[in-house]
């Protein structure tokens, strides 16, 4: 504390051991946030947004020639989300949400005025300048809602319900693991590089 001020650091590096675990608590509830303001009803973000919301671009469509498959019986019960939900891996936020009503409006406003909530100084007397939380150049090129995009590594297509390892991986598995099955045996280094984007 400092003159009435809590300051924790909301800017971590990722090379020390113990950042993510402590940079995950202002995700995750970031996240949680995101969520709340989703499924709230009484939120209009057309009134309360963040004001990095108009650096969004434009939602990727796929064309309509791309057939939606058919979704295949599931093993569990599920409650059904029309709002969508929104979750956190460190520091990448991924917004899920039926392309229905206002929801497209409403999935992007959701986790910009989360962040925008937790991460800005509000406060005039603040002490410490410090950058936006936000990356506004990450924003800028992966912040758009999408049908088709890779996350974790992965190609997603929710249009055509498929989950692809990229062309790229793809071939260097197959050659790793053909490697493998020949040897019959790998290393700690080669098996590490299969989580390697």
């Amino acid at each position: 504390m400092y003159n009435e001020f809590a300051l924790p650091s909301t800017r971590l590096t990722f090379g020390g051991s113990p950042c993510p675990p402590e940079f995950c608590i202002y995700s995750e509830l970031s996240a949680d946030l995101a969520n709340d303001l989703l499924h709230c009803p009484d939120w209009n973000p057309n009134e309360l947004f963040s004001p990095h919301s108009a650096s969004l671009p434009n939602p990727i469509l796929l064309t309509k020639e791309v057939p939606f498959s058919p979704a295949r019986a599931l093993d569990v019960v599920l409650p059904v989300d029309n709002f969508g939900k929104i979750d956190i891996f460190i520091d990448d936020g991924m917004v899920m949400i039926p392309d229905i009503q206002a929801n497209r409006h409403r999935a992007v406003q959701a986790l910009l005025l989360a962040i925008h909530t937790l991460c800005r100084p509000l406060d005039p007397r603040e002490m410490i300048s410090r950058k936006d939380c936000l990356s506004l150049s990450k924003l800028a090129e992966e912040g758009q809602l999408a049908e088709k995009f890779t996350i974790l590594g992965w190609d997603i297509d929710t249009r055509r319900l498929l989950i692809m390892l990229p062309a790229k991986k793809s071939k260097r598995w197959i050659k790793d693991l053909e490697s493998i099955i020949a040897k019959k045996k790998v290393s700690y280094a080669l098996l590490n590089q299969f989580w390697d984007v």
